[in-house]
């Protein structure tokens, strides 16, 4: 089953965010001129290149999950520019936003919240390749069988409801489902935060094989110090709505400039570090 993909372009840029800025409406106030926006996103600028791994971190309430809102189309900036392959999100978006979201798909922490819990996984992959004009029902369920394959389900997972399965299986399913229709970028927003040690683990090598085997660019935001850095290539650490430093991994982590890196990286208990070094190798091959 072909699909359009976009072209990766000449400067390997998969998706960019230039000069970002959104605020929320003023709030109600019995004094309409005082009353103020709450500017959410200010000026963030960052590219993501073609299969690699950027990591965004930062503590909550920094802004992380609104700009990745902004990034996969859910929200309008109030000014700045995105593209997606060197393509404004404008001409993505017309006359809906499944032109956008063919290419950027969003993995979030709330698996029971993003599935029906009325309808099987199965039903639920099936009808996100529906939506998409993607094949007829017999090669959409070929297409969902082979998908939970690659992400290490059974098959017959597929006839299961989500309350039927655990944790770490739901977020299979839901990266399942934001593959289904082979994006090329994967918007992961806090994907193992709800997961414990163990299963994040899985998760992460199981996110970072198939960016090797597919070719996919990650955009993996969390709030976790130890997982951004075992799985990301180059990271941006975000503040209030804005992005204070930004650079490879391993220079950002191992001499952090910005006071707010400092005291991420301060926060990290040493214990819980070195379990999470002992549970995840997923650079060893990167």
């Amino acid at each position: 089953m072909p699909e359009e993909r976009l072209p990766t372009g000449t400067n390997g840029i998969a998706l960019a965010a230039r000069y970002l800025q959104f605020s929320y409406s003023p709030r109600f106030s019995l004094w309409p001129r005082k009353a103020r926006g709450f500017h959410a996103i200010r000026d963030v600028s960052l590219e993501l290149k073609s299969g690699e791994t950027l990591g965004l971190v930062g503590e909550s309430g920094c802004g992380k999950s609104t700009l990745a809102s902004l990034l996969c189309g859910d929200r309008v900036p109030t000014s700045g520019d995105l593209e997606l392959f060197g393509q404004p999100f404008a001409n993505l978006m017309k006359p809906t936003r499944r032109g956008l979201a063919k290419h950027l798909q969003v993995i979030s922490q709330d698996t029971l919240g993003a599935l029906d819990p009325r309808r099987t996984v199965g039903h639920q992959m099936q009808e996100t390749l529906a939506i998409h004009g993607m094949g007829d029902s017999a090669s959409r369920r070929d297409r969902a069988a082979e998908t939970f394959k690659a992400v290490s389900l059974p098959v017959s997972a597929l006839q299961k409801f989500p309350h039927q399965l655990s944790g770490g299986q739901r977020q299979r399913v839901a990266i399942a489902r934001a593959l289904v229709v082979e994006p090329q970028i994967l918007l992961c927003d806090e994907p193992v935060s709800a997961l414990d040690v163990s299963v994040q683990a899985q998760v992460l090598n199981l996110l970072l094989e198939l960016q090797r085997s597919r070719g996919l660019s990650l955009l993996f935001i969390s709030h976790d110090v130890r997982v951004v850095r075992h799985v990301s290539h180059r990271v941006a650490i975000m503040e209030a709505g804005q992005i204070v430093e930004a650079g490879s991994t391993e220079d950002v982590f191992s001499n952090p400039r910005h006071p707010y890196t400092v005291k991420l990286l301060s926060a990290v208990p040493r214990g819980r570090r070195q379990r999470m070094r002992q549970a995840t190798t997923v650079l060893e091959t990167l």
